[in-house]
C-alpha cells in the first residue's frame, strides 16, 4: 500500500512537471511572448546557474564546472536564458553517470557568443540527434520516465534560443558524451 502511494506521488510530480513544461511551450506557440530584453554579460549568469546546480551534481557524484572566457555582451531575457541553461544542465545531470563531469563553456566566435554544455554521459546515437529538440521525443523511453524527464526540456531550450535570434545544435557519439551548443548574437548584432 505504501509503495503504491509513493509511486502515485512520483507520477503526480512527473505530471506536474510536464504540465509546467507544456505551459511554457504554449507561451511560445504562434506569437512568441515578449522577452524582457536587457544587455547581459553571459559569464556571470552561467556561473550563477552552475553554482546553484552544482549541489545536485555533488549529490549524484557528478562534477559541474564552468569555463567562461570574456565575451561581448548580448541582448536577452535573463530569466529565459537561465531556464534554457537549467534545462540543458538538468538533461546532462540525468544522463551523466556518477563520477562524470559536466562542463559549461562560454566563448565568442565572429559576431556571436557560444554557450556549450558538455557531458561525459553515454552519448546519443546519431539516428536520434535530428529529433532531440522535438516535443516529447526521448532517446530512451524507460530511463527518462524513471528519472522524471518529460521529453519537453530540449524543445523549450530550442524555443528560447530561437526567440533570442540564436541556434542550438547537438553533437554526440555513443560512448563519448554529448555537447549541446547554443549560438547567440552579440548585442551589437541583435536583430
Amino acid at each position: 500500500y505504501r509503495e503504491t502511494i509513493i509511486a502515485n506521488l512520483a507520477e503526480v510530480d512527473r505530471l506536474t512537471a510536464m504540465t509546467k513544461s507544456l505551459l511554457t511551450l504554449a507561451q511560445f506557440a504562434g506569437d512568441r511572448p515578449p522577452l524582457v530584453l536587457q544587455t547581459l554579460d553571459l559569464p556571470p549568469l552561467v556561473e550563477e546557474v552552475v553554482g546553484e546546480l552544482s549541489v545536485l551534481g555533488q549529490e549524484a557524484g557528478i562534477h559541474l564546472q564552468a569555463e567562461c572566457q570574456p565575451v561581448p555582451s548580448l541582448t536577452g531575457d535573463a530569466s529565459q536564458l537561465k531556464q534554457a541553461l537549467i534545462n540543458l544542465l538538468d538533461n546532462a545531470l540525468r544522463h551523466t553517470p556518477s563520477g562524470g563531469t559536466i562542463t559549461v563553456r562560454v566563448g565568442s566566435h565572429d559576431t556571436s557568443i557560444r554557450l556549450s554544455v558538455e557531458d561525459t554521459g553515454p552519448g546519443i546515437d546519431s539516428r536520434h540527434l535530428p529529433h532531440v529538440f522535438e516535443r516529447f521525443y526521448r532517446v530512451d523511453q524507460a530511463r527518462d520516465r524513471q528519472s522524471g524527464g518529460t521529453g519537453l526540456g530540449l524543445a523549450i531550450v530550442k524555443e528560447i534560443v530561437e526567440a533570442h535570434g540564436g541556434t542550438i545544435r547537438a553533437h554526440s557519439q555513443v560512448g563519448n558524451g554529448t555537447i549541446f551548443t547554443m549560438t547567440l548574437p552579440t548585442s551589437e548584432n541583435h536583430r
